[in-house]
């Protein structure tokens, strides 16, 4: 705190301040004062002076001007003669070293001034003050005289010119007299011509020298608001007035004051004036602090040593009035000094008795010396009257230096701002009862910050809180026993307890949870709408009933984690029935929920295979005998191009039906794929290329030289791998990319968690840079019939996820919107095995005899021709018993069978399936081929397993019957060679 000083000296420093820029602000405002008033009165001196110098020049310099005017108005039109006689009469009476010449139209002088005789016949025309056109010329030498004279011309008559040369030096008299009569210290006349040469300066060289003297007067100002220029001459610094010349024209004429001078004289002026002004300012000064003294400050003083000697501890507090000075304010302040001192009196007696009444104690301590500065009859009776001493000392035991619990730290922040009460719990060393305390930092009288501490005690309530808590705890424990998750709140919703299974299920701890709102902790939202759940508290608490939540509740734990939950809430009561919270109960059922969609959505997928199963026979038997005779129109080299056209048509449009129907069977139960070992990379890059051949979309492809061989359908996985990439496609209409990566996944990766055993699997990867799928349309993208297209059929992802489950694999789709689409198919590994040799089919080289087996008249019929068409004898058999007949009839002939191309299935009758095991007791070297409109049928995928040599999936055309016949017959030719 910086060293406070008296009123009294206050006052003499402020008193002088005021003084001192009192005296600064005028002087500054009377120098400038005077000095502009000085500047004026040159003004105006210097300005009437060179009015009379401007009246009084064209009159000397041009004092023969009206004469030789009129003269030469005379003499216009005379002869020369007279002209010249005149003349000389009249330049007898110019002034001295004037000179009178005249010119003829040659420029010749014809006449001159006497004393220049010798000039005869001169010729100055080539001189500028003959040239210019001007009447009067500007100053220069003389050629005649050799001093400094302006030219007046004058034409005579039509051949002769006057010129006169008027003699600077005499107007210097006049000029002179005009100077004499001088008011200002040398002030001084300076006349300069149109171009700046000196016509007149006190310095008589610089006339003679026609000296440039424009060039000389530098940093020329002005004229300021009095009219007055200032420049600097020879380092000398001049105010001037100054006037332009009507005659001659052009000419100024100066009138000059040096200006240091001037500035001596003002100065002068200016500290008389200063002097004056502070001997009043002194007078005045002393004035004024003996009436401040005599009327406010002693008065004050007066009062100041009145209160020094105040007691407050006095029962009658008076502070006496000071000596009389006239003021009756004083006397006033006095009086309400002695009645706050009445007040404060009565104040502090009140505080007192208020806070020793209190139940509590009551002290305050300094927050740095940890000092007691006060403590209430509360506190005096608990450790006596400790006022003076060390809180850690006397409130605490056992303490060497402050309290490792001290709140002080608390109480401020860092800006040594107080902060809110601070309220905790504590229990007193030294009595050993529990308080609760109220601690605060406080302004105390002197200024600093103090502590202060209500300290309330709370013995009593918290052992009733300690047994309370107890019975919570056991109650706890009993409730994280149970299976379930369970959370009790009181009834605003707060969270009071969380068991061990409700902290795995939200992913929030017991100590995070408790004092929270169930809002925060138990988030849950409906599955299909997202919308928020009504809190089962607030109803339960409505209520008074136990209530269960709503069918697909989702609960959403702490990292974002969706889990299905089933729960309900019931209220828990006091002794008196009342309702003092709520426990809900609940468990995860995310896993039950998964299985039964899998269930749904497998039942889904049989349903579909049903129904493909129970019209694929009949209708792949119709389709047969459209394709094959359509097939079988189309060898006829006859036909017209036309009619080719047409045929071909109806035959792209019999594959386009019996493709859909092999989609169909792809969900008929027991249909399985006919698998063997091949390299995934050559059926991806294939089937992609070929859906993508002409398209805007580009594919890219990062597919390991490794990579394992898998256990699949050849045709089922391209199937899978095209659906997907049209999918892909079709999301992109103005083009994109699709990026498909295959890698190789271990037993039990990590990185994989979905699958599952002791297999190692191949992944593929498709993505797309298409718009995405929204996320509520992932789970049911796998469904039969769902599809966001309106001309998609909603069969080809249920179709790629049946064939993909039959194959022991996984298929899962990950998309946002926005971000694109990536679907990902696990596939086993399949064994290791050798490369097949593909061979050439070539027709067999004999005809041979062929048996077909159908209930179907136009499959018999097709076959026959077929065959026939082929070379083959054919035999007809309408079921497996006439099949038989036949064939041991051709054994017993010596007339065999070569082939035999059987029906799976006979409504009614023995199919192929169930003769193929008597007919190779007949014959074991019989060749028989399967036939079937089932493609996915267990026989026709494992046909070799049940006896059969071959297997032919109707419908069927020319081609693919020829090939499989072919190769039937040529291996059996090669194992009768063999």
């Amino acid at each position: 705190m910086s060293r406070l000083r008296p009123l009294q000296s206050h006052i003499k420093k402020i008193l002088l301040t005021v003084i001192t820029l009192t005296f600064v602000v005028t002087g500054s405002f009377v120098g400038w004062r005077q000095y502009s008033v000085g500047q004026q009165e040159v003004a105006r001196v210097l300005t009437a002076q060179i009015r009379i110098a401007q009246s009084l020049m064209p009159s000397l310099l041009l004092a023969h001007d009206r004469r030789l005017r009129a003269m030469a108005g005379d003499l216009a039109g005379r002869p020369d003669q007279e002209v010249l006689a005149r003349v000389k009469r009249e330049c007898l009476r110019r002034d001295p070293f004037d000179i009178c010449y005249v010119l003829n139209p040659q420029g010749r002088i014809v006449y001159i001034s006497r004393e220049y005789d010798s000039y005869q016949g001169f010729n100055p025309s080539h001189m500028p003050h003959v040239k210019e056109a001007r009447q009067v010329s500007a100053v220069f030498q003389s050629v005649f005289s050799k001093r400094s004279v302006v030219a007046l011309k004058y034409r005579l008559n039509a051949n002769l010119r006057l010129i006169y040369e008027r003699d600077i030096g005499n107007i210097l008299p006049a000029l002179l007299h005009l100077e004499k009569g001088e008011i200002f210290d040398r002030q001084s006349l300076v006349l300069l011509t149109s171009e700046g040469v000196a016509a007149y300066h006190p310095d008589q060289n610089l006339v003679r020298t026609r000296h440039h003297l424009a060039y000389d007067m530098k940093n020329m100002q002005g004229p300021n608001s009095r009219g007055l220029y200032s420049y600097e001459y020879q380092d000398k610094r001049y105010y001037a007035v100054r006037v332009e010349l009507q005659t001659p024209r052009g000419w100024l004429l100066y009138l000059q004051v040096p200006a240091r001078p001037l500035m001596i004289t003002a100065v002068k002026e200016i500290a008389l004036q200063l002097v004056e002004m502070l001997v009043l300012l002194g007078l005045l000064t002393a004035a004024i602090q003996f009436i401040l003294r005599r009327f406010f400050s002693q008065p004050v003083q007066d009062i100041v040593d009145a209160l020094a000697r105040y007691e407050p501890e006095s029962s009658y507090p008076e502070v006496l009035q000071p000596r009389k000075s006239g003021v009756r304010e004083f006397a006033r302040i006095s009086q309400a000094i002695n009645d706050m001192a009445r007040d404060v009196s009565l104040s502090t007696e009140r505080f007192r008795r208020l806070v020793d009444s209190l139940d509590a104690l009551v002290y305050v301590a300094d927050m740095e010396t940890y000092e007691l500065l006060y403590i209430n009859r509360y506190g005096i009776d608990l450790f006596g009257d400790i006022t003076g001493k060390l809180c850690w000392q006397s409130l605490q035991s056992g303490q060497t230096g402050p309290c490792p619990f001290c709140t002080n730290h608390l109480l401020i922040d860092e800006e040594g701002r107080p902060q809110p009460t601070h309220v905790w719990p504590f229990q007193n060393t030294v009595t050993g009862e529990w308080y609760e305390c109220r601690d605060q930092a406080i302004p105390w009288t002197d200024g600093r910050l103090v502590r202060m501490e209500i300290a309330l005690n709370i013995t009593e309530s918290k052992q009733a809180q300690d047994a309370l808590a107890d019975e919570k705890e056991r109650l706890a424990v009993t409730l994280r026993s149970i299976g379930d998750g369970v959370i009790t709140t009181d009834t605003a919703g707060v969270v009071t307890m969380i068991n061990m299974v409700a902290e795995r299920l939200t992913g929030w701890r017991q100590t995070e949870a408790v004092g929270r709102d169930l809002h925060e902790i138990f988030h849950i939202i409906h599955a299909k709408s997202g919308e928020p759940v009504e809190n089962p508290v607030d109803k339960v608490v409505a209520t008074g009933q136990v209530v269960e939540l709503v069918n697909h509740t989702v609960l959403i734990a702490k990292d974002g984690t969706p889990l299905s939950i089933a729960d309900s809430g019931a209220p828990i009561r006091d002794k008196n029935s009342e309702i003092v919270g709520v426990v809900l109960v609940f468990r995860d059922e995310t896993e039950k929920n998964r299985l039964q969609e899998q269930s749904i959505k497998a039942q889904k997928l049989e349903s579909v295979g049903v129904l493909a199963g129970g019209i694929a026979h009949d209708f792949n038997n119709i389709l047969t005998a459209i394709m094959g005779n359509i097939s079988l129109a189309l060898t006829d080299t006859s036909l017209a191009a036309d009619t080719a056209k047409v045929l071909e048509d109806a035959e792209k449009a019999s594959v386009r039906a019996r493709n859909l129907t092999h989609q169909l069977l792809t969900f008929a139960k027991g249909g399985e794929p006919v698998k063997e070992s091949t390299n995934i990379a050559s059926v991806i890059t294939d089937s992609a290329d070929f859906v993508l051949h002409g398209s805007m979309v580009s594919c890219r492809y990062d597919i390991p030289d490794d990579l394992w061989l898998v256990e699949v359908d050849h045709g089922q996985i391209s199937q899978v791998v095209q659906n997907l990439i049209i999918n892909a496609k079709e999301a992109m209409p103005d083009g994109g990319e699709i990026m498909v990566s295959c890698s190789n996944v271990p037993v039990g990766s990590a990185a994989e968690p979905a699958l599952k055993g002791d297999s190692r699997f191949v992944r593929i990867a498709i993505r797309d840079t298409g718009p995405g799928i929204p996320a509520e349309m992932l789970t049911r993208i796998f469904d039969p019939y769902f599809s966001t297209k309106e001309e998609g059929s909603g069969l080809g992802l249920a179709i790629c996820h049946s064939i993909v489950h039959k194959h022991d694999g996984h298929i899962a789709v990950q998309s946002q919107p926005g971000q694109g689409t990536e679907f990902v198919i696990y596939l086993p590994e399949g064994k290791a095995v050798q490369k097949k040799v593909v061979e050439e089919e070539a027709a067999t080289s004999r005809p041979a005899r062929v048996m077909v087996m159908d209930d179907e008249e136009m499959i018999l019929n097709l076959s026959r021709q077929m065959l026939n068409r082929l070379g083959h004898e054919v035999v007809l058999a309408h079921g497996g018993q006439e099949a038989l007949a036949l064939y041991q009839e051709s054994l017993e002939s010596g007339n065999p069978v070569d082939l035999v191309i059987m029906d799976l299935t006979i409504p009614g009758g023995m199919g192929g399936k169930e003769a193929i095991g008597e007919l190779l007791a007949l014959d074991p070297q019989a060749k028989v081929i399967v036939a079937s409109g089932y493609s996915n049928d267990p026989v026709v995928a494992n046909f070799r397993d049940y006896g059969f040599a071959a297997a032919l999936v109707k419908p069927f055309q020319l081609e693919p019957f020829s090939r499989v016949v072919n190769k039937v017959l040529a291996a059996g030719q090669g194992e009768q060679q063999g």
